[in-house]
């Protein structure tokens, strides 16, 4: 069981809690729980405890509330004390300790640093025959680990997020959006990894015309679902190299053994142990 005792000042002073991680790949410490504790934005030095060198263990800080934001990550595999923060000091929100499978055979993969481009150039096909519109910049791949909406909350999913341009006609401008679909990866009874969309959602931009562009929007993002998830497993057999024993989720462009820092919207790590011949 992994542990950790989060300190209110640098050097281990001041105020300060414990949490123990009962073997949950994913235990998690919401902006509700630091804030009722008035730890939110005041974390400064954090000592990790390991719960045996079998498992490597990693304790994530990230800036704002539902796991959102900047991130900083520890990894460790024995005791290990962080003595300040110098470039997180007092903006942690919420924190994720994870422990990892013990399996020393695993691949890390940043999807969208492998499969980007072709998520861009399938989504441009999809539209390239629809005038009202267009693809406005990459689509991002996220760690989502909080879909309280959905009753997803604890669950690591991976959020394909398509920002697009909706064209309207003159004299209105045109409306920015973004076409969300939530996708958990599973190991198929065939140790291959597949994916499915497990929840799906939109944001348009404010104006006169929005309650009108949804009413159109809202069965398109439904009905491309199937869709979605065919470019997705294609894009998934790439993957597919080894048999697969399990699959997990970290956010950015992680590491397992080594810390790392970035962004939630870097891109999302998925972790794949495998059984070595």
């Amino acid at each position: 069981m992994s542990s950790a005792r989060f300190f209110e000042h640098n050097n281990f002073a001041g105020r300060n809690f414990l949490m123990a991680n009962p073997s949950l790949r994913y235990f998690l410490l919401t902006f509700d729980f630091l804030n009722g504790l008035n730890f939110n934005d005041i974390l400064s030095s954090i000592q990790l405890r390991s719960g045996g060198q079998s498992t490597p263990s990693t304790c994530l800080l990230f800036e704002h509330s539902r796991f959102q934001g900047r991130i900083k990550a520890f990894a460790y595999n024995a005791d290990r004390d962080i003595n300040s923060l110098p470039d997180f000091n007092d903006l942690t929100s919420s924190v994720l300790m994870m422990d990892h499978d013990p399996n020393p055979n695993k691949t890390i993969l940043a999807l969208r640093q492998l499969g980007g481009s072709q998520l861009n150039q399938a989504i441009d096909d999809a539209l390239q025959n629809v005038s009202e519109g267009s693809r406005n910049g990459d689509v991002l791949l996220k760690f989502t680990i909080d879909l309280f909406e959905v009753s997803l909350f604890g669950v690591d999913l991976m959020l394909i997020e398509i920002p697009i341009k909706l064209h309207t006609p003159w004299p209105f401008s045109d409306y920015d959006a973004k076409i969300r679909y939530w996708v958990k990866l599973f190991i198929d009874s065939g140790h291959r990894l597949q994916g499915f969309v497990a929840a799906w959602g939109y944001w348009i931009e404010g104006g006169i015309l929005t309650g009108s562009i949804e009413s159109r929007l809202r069965p398109k993002v439904e009905e491309k679902i199937g869709t979605v998830e065919t470019h997705l497993n294609n894009m998934l057999k790439e993957v597919n190299f080894h048999q697969w024993t399990d699959v997990y989720l970290m956010p950015g462009a992680a590491s397992v053994t080594s810390d790392y820092d970035g962004n939630v919207a870097d891109d999302c790590s998925v972790v794949l142990p495998f059984v070595s011949k």
